[in-house]
């Protein structure tokens, strides 16, 4: 997988989001394969550091970002995530996390990633998607796809 792929991978994902044709549930069926390229794409990325100084991206509207994935995904809500997950085992409780602010927030850092990719270095905008995904966005993402998958498990079982 190469650069292009990579930002490919980000491009599909922001499309779907963005999305307002077709139904929930394509939108739906379409997300699970879209995740599983960001996470695939994100582990070939390999960049040259770019020492320039650029400027950082406009800050986009958290509120304008949950309602648009709102509106795409009216289906996902609040989860349940095992706390903690290493120790205390078959001890853990559970936290609550948000499937809206897990997409909301992957839309973010991968709308910062395109912007620097449009308008610095792609080795900038590499560089700044692996930091975000290092630091933020992966628990998203890996929580969001259990939930997903326990979705998919429970509707199946209700069949």
């Amino acid at each position: 997988m190469n650069s292009r792929d990579i930002r490919d991978a980000i491009r599909d994902f922001l499309s779907l989001v963005e999305s307002t044709s077709g139904s929930t549930e394509d939108a739906e069926r379409r997300l699970v394969p879209v995740l599983d390229r960001l996470a695939l794409a994100q582990s070939f990325v390999t960049f040259t550091f770019d020492e320039t100084d650029y400027p950082d991206p406009p800050n986009r509207s958290y509120d304008d970002l949950r309602k648009l994935v709102s509106k795409r995904f009216p289906n996902y809500g609040y989860y349940n995530v095992a706390e903690p997950i290493t120790s205390d085992i078959g001890e853990a409780g559970a936290t609550v996390s948000d499937a809206i602010d897990d997409l909301a927030d992957i839309a973010h850092d991968l709308y910062d990633a395109e912007w620097y990719w449009t308008n610095t270095s792609e080795a900038n905008a590499l560089f700044h998607l692996q930091q975000s995904y290092e630091t933020h966005w992966r628990k998203h993402l890996r929580e969001f796809q259990v939930y997903l998958d326990a979705l998919e498990l429970d509707r199946s079982l209700a069949e």
